[in-house]
């Protein structure tokens, strides 16, 4: 059996980008900064939605600080950080109504905690199977009007929805 660390030192001799922004230097997501594409910045994080018409909806949660783990928060703010991550399932739940959420946290590429909440549709290219990570330029993008729209209602959403409690999910 490894060392604990044996996986961390491999990655790391291997690929040096990656272990520079695992230290925090050069950091993609640090700091997380404010774009067209923020919906919300909530108390662990800022909520982005993704522009990608097959997954409508879609939205990162980046948290507040570099963090690599989700076991390097505290417990509050783990605690915090599955509120806003239910927070913003239900509110694209609410307002896209897709068959399905996908909930994922990688960081096999950046470093950084955040969660894709992806909207999951039966005629999405990858239905019934994991979808492939596809670069912003490679995506099928919302015409600007109706992203602009989107982007708006999930703020407006989340601005007025402490949680998701409030909402019953199923009902239209």
């Amino acid at each position: 059996m490894s060392a604990p660390n044996d996986n961390n030192s491999n990655a790391s001799a291997i690929n040096p980008t990656f272990a520079r922004r695992k230290a925090g230097d050069d950091c993609p997501m640090c700091p997380d900064a404010e774009g067209d594409d923020t919906v919300a910045t909530l108390p662990s994080g800022r909520v982005h939605l993704q522009n990608d018409a097959n997954y409508r909806g879609y939205c990162t949660l980046v948290f507040r600080r570099h963090a690599i783990e989700l076991h390097d928060l505290s417990r509050d703010e783990r605690a915090q950080w599955i509120e806003d991550v239910a927070r913003i399932g239900a509110a694209v739940s609410r307002l896209c109504q897709p068959a399905k959420l996908n909930v994922v946290m990688l960081g096999n590429q950046v470093p950084h905690l955040h969660c894709h909440v992806m909207p999951r549709y039966p005629d999405d290219p990858e239905w019934g199977h994991p979808p492939a990570f596809r670069r912003p330029r490679d995506r099928r993008l919302l015409p600007p009007e109706e992203y602009a729209q989107l982007r708006d209602a999930l703020s407006d959403w989340l601005a007025s929805e402490p949680t998701p409690d409030k909402t019953r999910i199923g009902e239209n």
